[in-house]
């Protein structure tokens, strides 16, 4: 009875319910507390409670233990981190064995601050933060093969399906079946391919966070303005045939302008509510609302420049008449000397190249030892010239990394306290097993944690910041660069999934979604030509709350566009949509997959084979002039493979 009255001074009222006084009794012996005690933490949690408003029921008790477990869990890591400290402190240089850490559930601020803890606080083993996180599988690294994830703690189980190792590898689907698979790479051969950028670098640097309007206006409007010498340079149209669509008249007038919703607040548009808004030279920015009833065939979507024939005889909309079609950029070329270079970096066999897309790690977990597994295939069997990795490497928006409940490691002496020591100590040291010979190029995402840039176009990693070696190039995003003699253009922006494009008539409805996409790249000129960009969001109570999307850099979206007046050899875009491999006006454009999926079973990569080029073979096609070059014709000689990871 004195206990309950002490509870019922302490708690208030709403201890007197028999359930509340048991169940904090039971806290009382668990945790070995005291009643003042247990009613301090329990003003802590009230404190960091979100709501402010948590009460003595079955569900604020049921927080209230998660509250004191998160507790003793932080102060145990404190306590193993500060046990390494003096451990290695006092003994010279010599060497010394690691330690192995105790395996808790997780800290939800990487080891930093915890509440003091009572003397008499009982060591026992602690109950799994939270329930519906996987348990621990077995270790899946080969045996002789140190990993940093052996015997790790929750929130590091591989699930059976990403585990078994008998599906990997395995070809999915596959472009140019009739070609061969290349053999790879003989890394005791004196040739090896070479990979320049072939970007401004400098021009990434910009900082974020400082966008003007006017600076937005600017570049939106100079897109406008570029397409319109595009129409009249390249289909010769005059100046005198250009006009304003929203001005009223009876003549027939060509425009161009960018395709816009009736309602600024729709994402979408259809046949009945589309616009078309005017440069500031053509305009003044207006918009006026179209008729694409004597069209049959098209395609639009928001961001979309147009240049079209037709009037605006009542004031009221642009009667369209015909859709202009913009000319498509040239392939690049490389002269005699350049190919025979080329072929004589490859001994005249194929060039082999891999490229994945993240995220690398279950949503259920912070667990390497899937990516770690397929980089010892690659070092031992696949055997590639250059390995293309695109981010998420640690994805900002991972759920265990959102509330900070990052386990321990085994196997490492000091834990790490910041995503950053996070991506050196656990993933660098995977991706520094690859090959030196090898070249590995590394692609961010919006979605990664140790970038320093959260929009697009976004600036590369800082290889030496990583501790990377010399055969890793870090590029941007998105980025063109060079294999030999084939320029490979990627980008790490899925607008495969933001393009809301609208379809009319059979010839368009009767292709497959991904090509129409593509050609509207590749006309655009630009990786990601929708806008406003896609965004990814969340409901949180009724509202909600932006995750990650496109996050466009309005007023630099310049990088983003095809630069040297040609489209790449090959496009590499990743998406969350399905893996394919396609050739759109013979540019072969690639989505790799998920290597890694949501729940952990085994995703996908793709594998290419590219045949050396060969002036005799007939493959390539000569193009003379003042000097003979050649088109590469990659889609021609290259072999797509998507294969399980």
């Amino acid at each position: 009875m004195v206990l309950k009255d002490e509870l019922l001074a302490r708690f208030g009222p709403e201890a007197k319910d028999e359930t509340v006084v048991t169940t904090l009794e039971s806290y009382m012996k668990l945790y070995a507390l005291s009643i003042d005690e247990l009613y301090i933490k329990w003003e802590q949690f009230a404190y960091h409670s979100l709501d402010g408003g948590v009460k003595l029921d079955a569900n604020g008790l049921d927080n209230f233990k998660g509250f004191i477990q998160r507790q003793i869990e932080k102060a145990n890591m404190a306590q193993g981190n500060a046990a390494d400290v003096s451990h290695g402190a006092g003994h010279g240089s010599g060497a010394k064995l690691p330690r192995p850490l105790r395996a808790t559930g997780g800290s939800s601020l990487f080891g930093y601050g915890s509440s003091p803890r009572s003397s008499n606080v009982r060591k026992m083993k602690l109950d799994v933060l939270h329930s519906d996180r996987d348990s621990p599988g077995p270790p899946s690294s080969p045996v002789g093969h140190t990993s940093v994830f052996s015997d790790a703690g929750p929130g590091f189980g591989t699930p059976t399906s990403a585990g078994d190792s008998r599906d990997t590898d395995k070809i999915v689907d596959t472009l140019n079946p009739d070609l061969p698979i290349a053999d790879g790479a003989d890394f005791d051969s004196d040739h090896q391919v070479r990979s320049i950028p072939f970007y401004d670098t400098k021009k990434y640097k910009y900082r974020t966070m400082r966008q003007r309007l006017l600076g937005a206006a600017d570049v939106l409007d100079e897109q406008i303005e570029h397409f319109t010498s595009v129409v009249q340079k390249d289909l010769g149209i005059s100046s005198a045939e250009l006009g304003d669509p929203t001005i009223q008249s009876q003549s027939s007038i060509i425009c161009v302008g960018r395709i816009v919703p009736d309602n600024p607040g729709d994402e979408r548009i259809n046949m009945e509510s589309v616009s078309i808004e005017t440069s500031r030279a053509a305009g003044i920015g207006r918009r006026i609302r179209l008729n694409l009833k004597s069209i049959k065939e098209y395609s639009l979507f928001p961001g979309q420049i147009v240049a079209m024939r037709g009037r605006n005889a009542n004031g009221e909309f642009f009667k369209v008449e015909e859709l202009l079609q913009f000319p498509y950029l040239n392939s690049p070329v490389s002269s005699a000397e350049e190919i025979q270079e080329a072929q004589l970096a490859l001994d005249g066999g194929q060039m082999k190249v891999l490229v994945t897309s993240g995220p690398y790690t279950p949503s259920t977990s912070i667990d390497f030892n899937h990516l770690e597994e397929f980089i010892l295939r690659v070092n031992e069997h696949i055997r590639p010239h250059v390995l293309i990795m695109f981010g998420p490497f640690l994805d900002v928006t991972h759920p265990l990394v959102e509330t900070g409940q990052i386990p321990t490691f085994p196997n490492l002496k000091s834990q790490p306290r910041t995503l950053d020591e996070l991506f050196t100590k656990i993933l660098c040291p995977i991706l520094r097993k690859i090959n030196p010979r090898i070249q590995v190029v590394l692609i961010p995402s919006m979605r990664d944690a140790i970038s320093r840039h959260t929009s697009y176009p976004q600036d590369s990693f800082s290889r030496k910041e990583l501790q990377l070696p010399k055969n890793f190039k870090c590029y941007a995003n998105p980025a063109t660069f060079r294999v030999n003699e084939l320029f490979f253009g990627c980008s790490n922006n899925d607008i495969f999934k933001d393009m809301k494009e609208v379809p009319n008539g059979p010839i368009n409805l009767s292709k497959n979604r991904i090509d129409r996409v593509s050609e509207h790249i590749l006309e655009q000129r630009r990786f990601y030509p929708a806008f406003p960009g896609g965004a990814k969001t969340r409901t949180i109570d009724d509202s909600k709350e932006h995750v990650s999307g496109a996050d466009l850099e309005v007023p630099y979206l310049g990088l983003t566009e095809f630069i040297g007046g040609f489209i790449p050899d090959i496009v590499i875009i990743p998406s969350e949509l399905k893996h394919f491999a396609r050739v759109v006006k013979n540019v072969m454009v690639i989505n790799p997959g998920a290597f890694v999926r949501a729940r952990g079973s085994r995703g996908t990569y793709a594998q290419l084979s590219i045949s050396a080029p060969d002036l005799e073979d007939g493959i390539l096609t000569l193009v003379e002039g003042q000097e003979n070059v050649y088109l590469h014709n990659a889609w021609k000689r290259t072999r797509i493979d998507i294969l399980s990871a």
